[in-house]
């Protein structure tokens, strides 16, 4: 899952769910693990007891867990269209304050609350064409808002805005088969920009085509087919979902059928752009940094649930499929070599990665139990053991 991926860049989000503070695929594993006595481990200062999480507590926590809900209905890149295979690792998927998204290269978000009011929280699904920005970006960017008159003015308002931060260099565009959709293109960048209302929720489509750019090349119709496309899977599957009533989102459970209280809560050292968060198996797809070879292992392994904190936890089908998505996540590769297990837990898999990305985190290791498969990584191998070995607890204590 985070195979080749970076550490993030800015500070966790502090929104009070911190607990204590902030490859290529190999042979599936029949044979049922020995369970280990979590007593035995050695997990360091890392909790081994799940956690319960309760109702939101305030509002932000809220609005977090309505974008975790939104999220499971929001159609991936790679569903709207398969050449977008990869996922930019520096990219926060929840969106509920526009003053600390990291958004801004894409979207003027200065004049956000005032042209938009009444925001309640949205989702970023990210996806591209081509490591290193060498092909197209596709992004979707889902916003909630309290009524569906708040959603149809946020649109037309948002796109006025981001019109006029450079309205010299921007064209009008019409979107035919959507007409109701506000768009604009940068014809020197090959960029397009839709704004489009489905009931309460606005959807902003982003493409950047990074190789016409450098061809010099402009293709308004190949940026309208795209953003057609995306809404075309965006509209019937954002119907789907049922915005939480604005007075009722205090009352948000904030895990997932206890996904979130099995995962490895982050400590004050660790930054992540993305709250912890549980989801449903899309939700496991929209994280994955490399769609195209992580999303069939996930759904071979029959995953229905995923979490994101410290660590990656999935449900899978049942305990032979948690073993199988065990190995395929730490599997032999040419940019990777295995490493050392943690004393007494000989069914976890570790590797170090090899490649020469400088970023890159070092470590990784996964292990099974019952239906679940735990993931983590750290740039120390001791570290990476301890956090492995304090999620076998966390799993096994869940029972």
């Amino acid at each position: 899952m985070r195979t080749n991926s970076v550490r993030a860049a800015c500070a966790l989000i502090a929104v009070g769910l911190v607990i204590g503070g902030c490859g290529s695929e190999s042979a599936a594993t029949t044979t049922a693990d020995t369970a280990v006595d979590p007593n035995t481990l050695e997990v360091g200062n890392y909790p081994t007891k799940p956690h319960d999480y309760g109702a939101a507590k305030n509002y932000d926590q809220a609005r977090i867990v309505e974008a975790e809900r939104l999220a499971n209905f929001v159609p991936t890149p790679r569903e709207i269209d398969p050449r977008f295979e990869y996922a930019p690792h520096f990219s926060s998927k929840i969106f509920f304050d526009p003053k600390t998204s990291d958004l801004h290269w894409a979207i003027k978000l200065d004049e956000f609350d005032t042209v938009a009011p009444d925001f309640i929280t949205g989702f970023v699904s990210f996806g591209s064409s081509a490591q290193d920005n060498r092909g197209t970006d596709l992004m979707n960017v889902i916003m909630e808002f309290p009524d569906e008159q708040h959603a149809t003015d946020a649109a037309v308002a948002l796109e006025r805005s981001d019109f006029e931060a450079a309205a010299a260099a921007n064209q009008p565009v019409a979107i035919p088969k959507y007409p109701a959709a506000k768009a604009h293109w940068r014809p020197i960048q090959q960029s397009i920009g839709s704004f489009f209302a489905t009931g309460k929720l606005v959807v902003y489509s982003w493409v950047y085509d990074y190789r016409k750019i450098f061809l010099d090349e402009q293709d308004l119709p190949a940026l309208v087919t795209l953003v057609t496309q995306s809404l075309d899977k965006m509209v019937p599957a954002l119907s789907e979902f049922v915005p939480t009533p604005p007075a009722q989102l205090m009352s948000a459970q904030l895990d997932l059928d206890g996904m979130l209280g099995r995962t490895l809560p982050r400590l004050d050292a660790d930054f992540n752009l993305n709250p912890p968060g549980a989801y449903r198996a899309r939700g496991a797809e929209h994280f994955s940094s490399a769609p195209a070879q992580e999303v069939p292992k996930f759904q071979r392994a029959g995953v229905d649930r995923f979490a994101v904190d410290s660590a990656e936890v999935y449900r899978t089908a049942d305990a032979a499929a948690a073993q199988q998505l065990r190995d395929e996540l730490v599997g032999p590769s040419r940019k990777f070599r295995s490493a050392p297990a943690p004393k007494n837990l000989p069914q976890a898999r570790c590797q170090e990665y090899l490649g020469r990305d400088k970023s890159a985190i070092r470590f990784y290791c996964a292990v099974a139990y019952d239906r679940y498969t735990g993931y983590t990584w750290s740039d120390q191998l001791n570290d990476v053991q301890q956090r492995i070995s304090a999620q076998y607890a966390l799993l096994v204590n869940a029972k």
